[in-house]
């Protein structure tokens, strides 16, 4: 065997021990346009508080509205009402590697010095036929910290939850509504 019929049988079996399809950031480019929820399952979150060592229960519906999409990060707009407290708005920018590894990161919107971020991590998680969103998410000062994880899943007008998002009662459109403004679609 010569030296060119040995390297091309030495990158013929390396190629066969690679995926058919090996996955590539453009493979999520779908999410661009995309609006997520969490379903009832989901919305159970909770808040510590340390000078009681104490775990109190509360609700946390969150939405996730994506603006653009470009090589494996995403960003756009997050409406989130925890509890009875009002509805807070947040940018988000996100990271979606290859293999559906997520990092989030949300800021106070609209932006004001001094705002603190709040982390999530995640992955993107095929559930009864669908992707999901698995989200981890801890955020809060020294006095109380609240804790939540959730499968969020898409929503999409002409679907219930497009009208009715669990825990809150309201359409996507309406609890979005002081969320969304008509910045572009690309980071500063």
């Amino acid at each position: 065997m010569t030296k060119t019929h040995l390297l091309a049988a030495t990158l013929a079996l390396a190629a066969a021990a690679l995926p058919a399809s090996a996955a590539t950031v453009r493979d999520w480019n779908w999410l661009n346009g995309t609006t997520w929820y969490v379903p009832t399952s989901g919305l159970p979150a909770y808040v510590y508080v340390p000078a009681q060592n104490r775990l109190i229960p509360v609700q946390d519906q969150t939405v996730y509205t994506i603006t653009g999409y470009r090589n494996g990060y995403f960003w756009g707009r997050t409406a989130a009402k925890l509890g009875d407290n009002a509805i807070s708005c947040k940018s988000l920018v996100g990271s979606v590697t290859p293999e559906g590894k997520i990092y989030l990161t949300f800021t106070d919107y609209p932006y004001a010095d001094g705002s603190e971020t709040t982390i999530g991590v995640g992955n993107m998680v095929m559930k009864a036929r669908q992707w999901t969103m698995a989200n981890q998410m801890s955020t809060g000062s020294s006095s109380a910290q609240v804790g939540h994880w959730a499968y969020m899943v898409q929503t999409r007008p002409g679907t219930a939850s497009w009208y009715s998002l669990p825990g809150v009662n309201m359409a996507v459109p309406d609890f979005m509504q002081t969320c969304l403004d008509a910045a572009p679609n690309t980071p500063g």
